[in-house]
């Protein structure tokens, strides 16, 4: 049942890479589906109670985060700037939720940092080079991101996804 779910997942999130490099937006039926899945993957790996516990240390992280780049942007603008369609898209943010679903705590800050710090580095290598301002498919960058985390996920026993990295050693 669990690699089955894993195939699905993977194949939601290929679907994700797909319309976001090509549209720069996503459906908006995979988030749900991705949420639900990733739910029902957790729930066959980690006690409900920890799951909750989990999902909402990371949805804290994603919403500290999300209002910290709103104060510094807005900062910068010298007044009040929604963030949402001018530097992130909604698509993006509802995949940060999805995201907060997918791992413990301190397996998610290390995806999500590293994760927008890879984005930031090619895509802004690429408007180095090209000259201008691009789009940053930023959560299809994370899906590609994620769907090599769980194809070695399934060839590394010891990495868990609900198991903090550095308590695994």
């Amino acid at each position: 049942m669990e690699i089955i779910l894993l195939i699905i997942l993977i194949s939601l999130l290929a679907v994700v890479v797909f319309q976001d490099f090509k549209h720069r937006a996503i459906s908006w039926f995979l988030i749900p589906l991705l949420f639900m899945g990733f739910i029902g993957y957790a729930i066959l790996t980690i006690e409900v109670g920890a799951l909750i516990t989990y999902i909402g240390i990371n949805l804290y992280i994603v919403f500290s985060t999300l209002l910290g780049a709103t104060l510094v942007i807005s900062i910068k603008n010298k007044k009040i700037t929604n963030i949402i369609n001018t530097y992130l898209g909604l698509g993006d943010i509802l995949f940060f939720v999805v995201l907060a679903t997918v791992f413990s705590p301190i397996n998610f800050v290390l995806f999500f940092i590293g994760s927008m710090a890879i984005a930031c580095i090619v895509y802004g290598g690429i408007a180095l080079f090209k000259k201008k301002e691009i789009l940053t498919p930023l959560a299809g960058a994370m899906s590609v991101l994620l769907i090599i985390v769980m194809v070695v996920g399934q060839f590394v026993p010891s990495f868990e996804f609900y198991q903090d990295i550095i308590f695994s050693f």
